[in-house]
């Protein structure tokens, strides 16, 4: 545990967690071991970061609000005592809206849990691989069924693709493609295929 954790991010307690959550991205950013390779100065750099983690950590735990994170949960997503630092990195990745860095760590973890394929839905979410978080959400609640966070992961997974489906078809853009999208158009069209065939769809026209 940091003993100070304001004075790691170089912020006051007053700080509000938008403030809270930009020092920490700047820090992130700065002491980033990618930043470090080939530099002398890389193991330093490394347990700043660490450090940086840790303290942002331990910042947001104590503040039982939170922050909404992706819309899935009010309180953002929280860590465990459990958790492996990859994963409270990864869980901070995604707090911040770093998915891309959240999935860069997660690649590198040879242990794949239903955790693992909750965070990796969520990220994947975040950076509009919706297919592919589809996937690992149905994978995390089948390696876990009751776990009702990972269920509702899916569900709001599940809704976000209907409303877009939904929205499409509203717009013109039927499954079929065989609409113009204006009703008079269509009408019309209907209208002359019929004549075509001997028919009349509409005497008017």
């Amino acid at each position: 545990m940091v003993s100070d954790p304001y004075s790691v991010l170089g912020i006051s307690s007053n700080a509000t967690n938008d403030e809270v959550k930009r020092a920490y991205r700047d820090l992130s950013r700065k002491y980033h071991p990618d930043s470090y390779s080939n530099n002398p100065l890389a193991g330093l750099a490394e347990e700043k970061f660490k450090e940086v983690q840790e303290a942002y950590d331990q910042i947001m735990k104590e503040r039982e609000s939170g922050y909404s994170s992706g819309g899935y949960t009010a309180g953002g997503y929280q860590s465990s005592q459990d958790d492996s630092n990859e994963m409270k990195s990864v869980t901070n990745y995604i707090n911040s809206g770093y998915y891309q860095d959240a999935l860069n760590m997660l690649s590198r973890m040879q242990n794949r849990t239903a955790k693992w394929y909750y965070y990796s839905a969520v990220a994947n979410s975040g950076i509009g691989n919706n297919v592919q978080a589809m996937n690992q959400a149905q994978q995390a609640c089948s390696m876990e069924p009751n776990n009702q966070e990972y269920r509702n992961l899916v569900n709001q997974l599940q809704w976000s693709g209907q409303r877009y489906q939904s929205n499409s078809y509203g717009n013109g853009r039927s499954a079929g493609g065989c609409t113009t999208g204006n009703c008079c158009c269509d009408l019309w069209c209907a209208d002359s295929l019929c004549e075509c065939m001997g028919g009349d769809l509409c005497s008017c026209m």
